[in-house]
């Protein structure tokens, strides 16, 4: 293994070594490299000797994130996720590192969610067919270390992936819409927040549809190509959304991904109400394709079919990981758990709760008494069992749940 620093290839044109401070970035290759120099140059800092390399992953690394000028400043609409690799398993302050990441960029002009994950080369030896590690091995962008770290994962085909994948990554997209619309103070298409959420929904149904048909690729500008060929052809293959429209409103969306801004009006760029509609149809198209169902079957029965597809042993590794990542809940919810444990895996459930409310966001008016009952089928219930729960509230609870037990497993 050869440990040394690496060039960034592409506009960003950074090295991962130097810790000179520089002036705020004048354009937007110059903040990405910023982001990139100084994430890297911290993370080797913390992990010195002990990692094997550290990979720059995600729309980052694709070239395909979107930043926006705020005065004199930067500020990132997403993040950006290193993935520290090592040998064995390493303990790393991961929450203190990405502080430091943080003020350090907030110092020299750039507000960026830095994401720092770590595996172990065993983990990406063992890595599966999925959209994550499909990514990673094509896209990623190893920024210190051994160049040849991403070889470690297994080579395999986009067909390979499966389709549950794809509608995984819906419910993905969709939970975190749902609280960054919790923590929105308006729901106003105009919005430059509510639009870009509108985009990434868009590009996570592009996503999630192509797999479905085998036609997935790993970046947003080509799957926006290929849903404009499947378009303009006379043989596309069946299409829960009508594929001129979809494919107008995935280009549009791209542009907005890529460049942060669009010249398109607020009455040609697909509004809310048209993401979440075209969402739950597609979400209902997915789970129907997988399970051979009536896509017009009520959610909860699309959605108990698909968890009792679930293998026991999947199901059972979920809460056995609950148990551990959160011991004191396991104490105080045991019981409850078990109940739970029967139906679903923590996964499904998640799913279930924030499916339900993300489909009512265009009118977020349920009543207490439902959104009650809906938060206790979380896993994680509220801290006060009484409280009175707003939409917003429940929101809030869902993206709690998923990222404490969900995001980093894949059971």
């Amino acid at each position: 293994m050869t440990q040394e620093t690496i060039t960034i290839a592409g506009p960003q044109g950074a090295r991962a070594g130097s810790a000179t401070p520089t002036p705020v970035p004048q354009n937007i290759a110059a903040a990405e490299a910023l982001i990139v120099t100084e994430s890297s140059r911290l993370c080797a800092a913390a992990v010195r000797h002990k990692a094997r390399a550290i990979v720059l992953t995600g729309s980052m690394s694709r070239g395909e994130a979107t930043l926006k000028r705020e005065g004199a400043s930067w500020r990132v609409l997403g993040d950006a996720t290193f993935l520290v690799v090592f040998d064995g398993s390493v303990p790393l302050r991961v929450a203190e590192l990405e502080r430091d990441i943080d003020g350090t960029l907030r110092a020299q002009g750039v507000r960026c969610k830095v994401v720092v994950v770590t595996a172990t080369a065993a983990n990406l030896r063992n890595m599966r067919p999925h959209i994550y590690a499909y990514e990673l091995r094509e896209r990623g962008v190893v920024v210190w270390g051994d160049q040849e770290a991403l070889h470690l994962i297994p080579r395999f085909a986009a067909s390979q992936i499966p389709e549950e994948d794809g509608w995984w990554l819906l419910c993905n997209r969709m939970i975190e819409q749902l609280q960054s619309a919790a923590e929105a103070n308006s729901f106003d298409d105009d919005c430059t927040a509510v639009r870009y959420r509108i985009a990434k929904l868009y590009l996570a149904m592009a996503a999630c549809y192509l797999l479905a048909i085998g036609q997935y690729a790993p970046s947003y500008r080509d799957r926006a190509a290929r849903l404009q060929k499947l378009a303009a052809s006379k043989d596309a293959p069946p299409a829960p959304i009508p594929l001129q429209r979809f494919s107008t409103f995935v280009s549009q969306c791209t542009e907005l991904k890529l460049q942060g801004e669009t010249v398109d009006g607020p009455n040609q760029f697909p509004q809310w109400r048209d993401a979440v509609s075209d969402a739950e149809v597609l979400w209902r198209w997915a789970l129907g394709r997988m399970l051979g169902l009536d896509p017009h079957l009520s959610r909860t029965d699309l959605l108990a079919a698909v968890a009792a597809r679930q293998p026991i042993l999947a199901r059972a590794k979920g809460w056995v990981r609950a148990a551990y990542v959160r011991p004191s809940a396991f104490c105080r919810h045991g019981l409850r758990w078990a109940r739970l444990a029967y139906s679903m895996s923590p996964r499904y459930l998640v799913y279930d709760v924030a499916s339900e409310l993300f489909f009512n966001t265009p009118r977020p008016a349920i009543t207490p008494r439902k959104l009650a009952a809906m938060a206790s089928r979380l896993p994680l219930p509220p801290a006060e069992a009484d409280q009175q729960l707003s939409w917003r509230a429940v929101a809030r609870l869902v993206a709690h749940n998923f990222h404490v037990l969900v995001s980093s497993s894949r059971s």
